[in-house]
């Protein structure tokens, strides 16, 4: 994986969405392999504690034959998080303001996540 690539990706990811604030790339252990914007919070525990939960919504959605789980959104009080698999055990997490709309920001995600999915594979 090319560190500068990854990098470019996820800043173009927030410059696109109007009201992202950070974005974290991470493997299938939490770790982070990118992270950009600014966060008052600590990204890499949060993307790790999220990266978590998509793995069990995802688990749960196999075992329940609801298909395959494309985002899941976290609507919190200061905004919300939106986190999606990439590909393997990969997964992105975007930081959004409260006014952000969730719609636009899935569109620019899964750009986001295409072109990841290229540099990784």
């Amino acid at each position: 994986m090319e560190a500068v690539v990854i990098d470019t990706i996820m800043n173009n990811l927030i410059s696109s969405v109007n009201g992202a604030q950070a974005a974290i790339f991470l493997d299938g252990d939490g770790e982070s392999i990118s992270q950009v914007g600014k966060l008052d919070k600590d990204m890499q525990l949060l993307g790790a504690w999220k990266e978590i939960h998509l793995d069990r919504i995802k688990e749960i959605s196999a075992r329940l034959g609801l298909g395959t789980v494309q985002a899941v959104l976290f609507s919190l009080e200061e905004g919300n998080e939106l986190v999606a698999p990439v590909a393997g055990e990969y997964c992105i997490l975007l930081f959004l303001s409260a006014y952000a709309s969730p719609q636009d920001a899935m569109v620019e995600l899964n750009k986001a996540i295409e072109l990841l999915k290229q540099d990784i594979g």
